[in-house]
């Protein structure tokens, strides 16, 4: 699925539509996540990403990044306390703005790639939070989820981290059970 999510093959695979809603399918249960085919079929088209020219994507830690490098997205992955840090410092500088982080259904490939990707590409300021997919969650830890957006708005967030709450002593608090 990762290949057709970050633009690199055309379809993710034949019966993709039975597969996430009620089949039937030789071989696979079905997930049963969408009603019917037809209603599976128009979402994976709708989902459909730009042609990577590059021929290969590399997700590495932020660190590792050269001086000359510049990563197009950033994907935390948080448990439920880190999330809202993280909710609360992307809305820091615009607390009025309720559509700064979006989530919906999607596969983990697309919450981390696919979606902030466009986001990235067409310069919308939007993380996407994901990890929702039942048919992924059985392969990461219980308590994570992820959050996506561009590198822009990473570095925007990182830009205000010394004046936010983080030195807070309700922070702290949160900050040692997470630590535990």
């Amino acid at each position: 699925c990762s290949a057709f999510y970050l633009g690199f093959q055309e379809w993710i695979f034949p019966g993709i539509e039975k597969f996430l809603s009620n089949g039937p399918m030789i071989g696979r249960e079905c997930e049963k996540f969408v009603e019917t085919p037809a209603k599976a079929k128009e979402y994976v088209e709708s989902l459909i990403p730009n042609k990577i020219n590059e021929k290969a994507v590399v997700y590495k830690p932020i660190e590792m990044f050269k001086d000359n490098e510049k990563p197009e997205i950033v994907v935390l992955f948080a448990n439920a306390d880190q999330m809202s840090a993280l909710v609360m410092l992307l809305h820091f500088n615009e607390p009025d703005r309720q559509d700064k982080i979006v989530t919906g259904f999607s596969s983990s490939c697309a919450a981390v790639s696919t979606f902030p990707l466009k986001f990235a590409k067409e310069g919308i300021n939007k993380a996407f939070w994901g990890f929702h997919d039942i048919a992924a969650r059985s392969s990461y830890p219980a308590d994570i989820t992820s959050l996506a957006m561009p590198f822009n708005m990473y570095a925007e967030m990182c830009g205000i981290l010394k004046e936010s709450f983080l030195f807070t002593e309700n922070w702290q608090i949160i900050l040692n059970r997470i630590n535990k």
